[in-house]
């Protein structure tokens, strides 16, 4: 019995594993094609009862929330049923026999010593060059690090990849693609690269070491920041994106925690990292159509309907970037990502001077311009953007 069950367990572990995620892909595309070629949503009601009891105007805004709606979860119900089937194609391939099921458990500390995360510590040496010091955070695809890089006798930031990440393929091509895209845009204002390494399995990224802190943790420690320094900080995200968006790069995943400031020279100075899930314009097949990738805070209308985006998305992101800078938060929230990203498709933006009374009327058409649902009626570009950006 053995014999005939151990070769099927593994034919139905491959066939789930190479098939599964394809069939997935094909099946959300077929459904979201679906959803925009009916044009009206599938739970509409009919005019004739809807012109009685509900405004025109009314009615065709709430069929565009059951369409964002639907869209919305249709992404969300793809990728969570890529992740369960990643998780039963690896349980599939793994079983357990009777005696490894009765072998005792190796124990572990509920909590890792100081200094200890993913397998790593203080001290490992990586790649025979990278010594690391210091760990500097988490994020959605590893560990970042302090690390003192021998041969070139300076400190770097490295980046590795969570272990439980490398049986997904596209992860691994996601991490690659970070290395690629943000290659090519070569900007002061821009984190420089250094080099991908692969080491006993492990996927790691040296970069450029930045000594300051982000603007997520600046904006957290001291609220509403001053018109000044918020001039200062979108004009150079401005340059940076306006370099990255002619290198043919489109960031996606713009917030203040992938904003690095630092003070070393008196004057704010700016770093974006992070492209990890970067749009490279010329290229094709490398991201998976209408795949919902960002935080929902930030994300454009389009990009949280699975649409195809360009580089208005990251003028969007902008935006709220300094919508929150200006303020203390982002104007849309909500329990869930899902209830955060309806609000961004159906809601409107605030006024600034409700919740900062010294804020010019300036400063809240450019908002609510960047803001706009619409890629159309946003500035065509963070050029635009920075010529548009209040003096005072």
């Amino acid at each position: 019995m053995t014999g005939v069950l151990v070769p099927l367990i593994v034919f139905a572990s491959i066939t789930a594993w190479v098939l599964g995620p394809r069939w997935l892909k094909l099946w959300h595309e077929q459904r979201l094609r679906g959803i925009g070629a009916r044009g009206v949503p599938p739970r509409a009601l009919p005019a004739a009862v809807t012109a009685e009891i509900v405004p025109n105007d009314e009615r065709k805004r709430l069929e565009e929330r059951l369409r964002t709606l639907e869209t919305i979860v249709c992404s969300v119900d793809y990728e969570l049923n890529a992740k369960l089937s990643r998780l039963a194609s690896r349980q599939l391939r793994a079983p357990s026999s009777p005696l490894e099921d009765l072998a005792i458990a190796k124990t572990h500390p509920s909590t890792p010593p100081p200094g200890h995360a993913g397998g790593l510590a203080v001290g490992h040496r990586l790649a025979q060059r990278f010594v690391l010091e210091r760990r500097l955070g988490e994020g959605g695809m590893g560990s970042v690090w302090l690390a003192r890089d021998e041969k070139l006798g300076e400190p770097v930031a490295v980046k590795v990849i969570r272990d439980v990440l490398l049986a997904d393929p596209s992860i691994v091509e996601r991490f690659k693609r970070e290395v690629s895209a943000a290659r090519r845009v070569l900007h002061p204002n821009v984190v420089r690269l250094h080099d991908l390494g692969e080491e006993a399995g492990l996927l790691f990224l040296s970069m450029e070491y930045v000594e300051g802190e982000s603007l997520a943790d600046r904006i957290k420690r001291r609220g509403p920041l001053p018109l000044e320094e918020v001039r200062t900080i979108a004009g150079q995200l401005c340059d940076a994106l306006d370099a990255a968006h002619t290198a043919g790069v489109i960031h996606r995943d713009l917030k203040p925690a992938n904003v690095l400031l630092s003070y070393a020279s008196g004057g704010a100075h700016v770093k974006v990292i992070d492209f990890g899930i970067a749009k490279l314009s010329h290229l094709e097949g490398m991201t998976a159509t209408s795949l919902i990738l960002g935080t929902p805070e930030y994300m454009a209308p389009e990009q949280i309907r699975g649409r195809t985006v360009d580089a208005r998305a990251d003028v969007y992101a902008l935006g709220m970037i300094v919508h929150e800078a200006l303020v203390g938060r982002t104007p849309f929230h909500g329990d869930s990502p899902i209830a955060i990203g309806f609000a961004a498709c159906t809601d409107e933006v605030p006024a600034l001077r409700l919740v900062r009374a010294d804020v010019p009327d300036a400063w809240d058409a450019l908002v609510h311009r960047a803001l706009a649902k619409e890629p159309e009626l946003r500035f065509s570009s963070a050029a635009e953007l920075k010529r548009a950006l209040p003096t005072a």
